[in-house]
Formats: structure tokens, C-alpha cells, sequence
């Protein structure tokens, strides 16, 4: 074959090569060997009535010890399984219960530095294994965390909540918890209060559980309508459980 023909062959293949690469998915190129977030921290479940109040704290730092700087959020894995089994981890038949987006949380909150998000209408009785995995901007998942609860009995909540407004406070009252069923210890009261259209805020206003059937919000703004309930908290089976909410009530000081 002529030589000059032959340069010319291998001219338009080098050229052929950038068009059929460029044929191929494109999307943002991704780090081959990124490194991975380690799994959050200090994952706690509590329940509240008959739904059950996750927390927990972002890692800071990949599985290997790198500044994590990618994270982009979190899925919750829940398992249901029987609390009289003797081994739950048998059969893993966790489903994504609600995956998180740091940008846009949603029904997820974040104060203090922790993430709280609540899984509603549960089963006393039943066993909930829940795993949360962070994953990074890649859509990589990290390492998890795992904790388990089993639901005791809903003590029963508040009733009669009333609201007052006096001197620019409210004070508010409530009549006491009576009627607790056998084996639940009563350890005091929760009070919660949000604005109109948005959820109760997961923290309780009172720093401590109060043992009076009243509180006085000395927070509230002046002229600001908001919506108060409270929870009975109890002992129960070796851990503090709390009510369903109260009946709320609106009130604006």
C-alpha cells in the first residue's frame, strides 16, 4: 500500500476516535477511587405515642479518615420484625423508608447539629429496626448505623390543655394524668409549639420533664399566633416513653 495512503488511513482514524467516544452516556465525571462517608453518629430512637422520633449526627469524615466534604444526605432503611424472635438479623427485609436531601430536608429537622425525622402510625407490640446510610454527591453510600425498638403501650396523653394570655406570656394548664394502666410510672410533662402550617418543632419548650400541670411560654412573641400541646412522659419497661400529642390549642399572647 502506498505509504502516503497509509498516513492518510491512520489521520482519520485518530480523528474517528473523539466521535465515537463522545457517543457513549454522559453525565459529570466521578472520581474513581472517591472516598466513602463513615457512618453517622450517636443514632437514637425514641418513641413518642405510636410513632417513633430518629436522631442522629452527620459523620465528619470518610471511612478513610479524609475530610468529608461531599455529603449530600441520608436514606432510612426501616425492618419490622418480631421483638420474641431470638434472631432478628436472620432475614434483613429492610425497604428505604424516606431518603433525606441535605438541600431540601422536608419532613426532616435539623437543630443542634442533629437530624430528627419521625415514623408515624406504628404497632405497640411490634419490633423496628432502623438503618441509616449517608451517601455522598456521587450517589455513593457510606457506612451505616443501626438501632432497634420494640413499642410498648401509648400511655394516655393530656387532656383539658387550656391557654392564657397574660402580660404579653401565655400560661398554660392542663388536667393531670390519672389514669396510667399497670407498670407505667409517670415522670412528668412535654410541651411543644409550632406556628400555623408547620410541624411541631421534635424539642420540647421545657428544658426538664415538669412535674405541675402548667408552664409558662415566656418566649413567645407578642401579636405571633401559635399552636401548643403537651405529652405525658412515662417510665415503662426500663425507658421513658411519651404520649401522643394533646389536643391543641391556639392561642397568641
Amino acid at each position: 500500500m502506498n505509504p502516503s495512503r497509509c498516513w492518510k488511513i491512520a489521520v482519520l482514524l485518530l480523528l474517528a476516535l473523539p466521535l465515537a467516544a463522545g457517543c457513549g452516556r454522559k453525565g459529570p465525571v466521578r472520581p474513581q477511587r472517591q472516598p466513602l462517608p463513615a457512618a453517622p453518629e450517636q443514632l437514637v430512637l425514641r418513641q413518642q405515642g405510636d410513632q417513633v422520633l430518629l436522631s442522629w449526627s452527620a459523620p465528619r469524615a470518610n471511612q478513610d479518615g479524609s475530610l468529608l466534604t461531599d455529603l449530600a444526605g441520608f436514606r432510612i432503611l426501616r425492618m419490622t420484625y418480631d421483638p420474641t424472635e431470638d434472631c432478628p438479623d436472620c432475614r434483613d427485609t429492610s425497604v428505604v423508608l424516606r431518603q433525606i436531601d441535605l438541600e431540601y430536608l422536608r419532613e426532616t429537622q435539623f437543630m443542634a447539629g442533629r437530624y430528627f425525622s419521625t415514623d408515624t402510625g406504628l404497632t405497640a407490640g411490634q419490633g423496628y429496626q432502623y438503618r441509616i446510610v449517608p451517601f455522598n454527591r456521587w450517589g455513593q453510600d457510606g457506612a451505616s448505623v443501626v438501632e432497634r425498638i420494640a413499642l410498648v403501650a401509648v400511655p394516655p396523653a393530656p387532656e383539658g390543655l387550656q391557654a392564657q394570655g397574660l402580660n404579653g406570656q401565655l400560661q398554660l394548664t392542663w388536667a393531670p394524668v390519672t389514669n396510667l394502666p399497670t407498670g407505667m410510672e409517670l415522670l412528668g410533662y412535654n410541651v411543644y409549639r409550632r406556628r400555623p402550617g408547620r410541624p411541631f418543632v421534635t424539642a420540647p419548650l421545657n428544658r426538664a420533664p415538669l412535674s405541675e400541670v402548667g408552664f409558662e411560654d415566656r418566649d413567645a412573641e407578642p401579636g405571633i399566633t401559635y399552636l401548643y400541646a403537651v405529652r405525658s412522659l412515662v417510665r415503662q419497661q426500663d425507658r421513658e416513653v411519651e404520649s401522643n400529642l394533646s389536643r391543641a390549642v391556639v392561642a397568641t399572647p
